[in-house]
């Protein structure tokens, strides 16, 4: 192999030990508005929910959020569930959500820290995520 092939091999490394460092493997990595990083894949523009047994789905994207949307992710008996209304707070949920004792409904920012913190924790937490606004 020639020295440039040994080069770009290096720096392919280096790329993509940097990107598993930062974006970790069931949680959140890089996050700023309409693109986010959940399980090292980048998911742009895009509602999701993860239950505590790390099944992942898509949702709608909704300023409305609904208890019905949200039952899926009880499914799985989590400890936490954490609502992400939007980078700005903009998501509304009904008040079957927001009267739970299990339910922590916080911004983008709050949420995925309080997420990436309670799973090294080894808490059964699910997420509702709202990539924008």
């Amino acid at each position: 192999m020639r020295k440039k092939h040994w080069i770009l091999l290096g720096l392919f490394a280096g790329i993509l030990a940097a990107w598993m460092t930062f974006n970790p493997q069931g949680r959140f990595g890089f996050a700023r508005y309409a693109v986010t990083v959940f399980n090292r894949w980048p998911r742009p523009i895009s509602d999701f929910q993860v239950r505590a047994d790390g099944a992942f789905r898509r949702v709608s994207k909704t300023h409305d959020l609904n208890y019905e949307t949200v039952a899926w992710l009880l499914d799985e008996k989590p400890e936490v569930v954490i609502i992400a209304i939007g980078w700005d707070g903009v998501v509304e949920a009904d008040e079957r959500i927001r009267n739970s004792n299990l339910v922590r409904v916080l911004k983008n920012k709050e949420a995925i820290e309080l997420f990436n913190q309670l799973k090294r924790a080894g808490k059964r937490v699910a997420i509702h995520y709202h990539s924008t606004c």
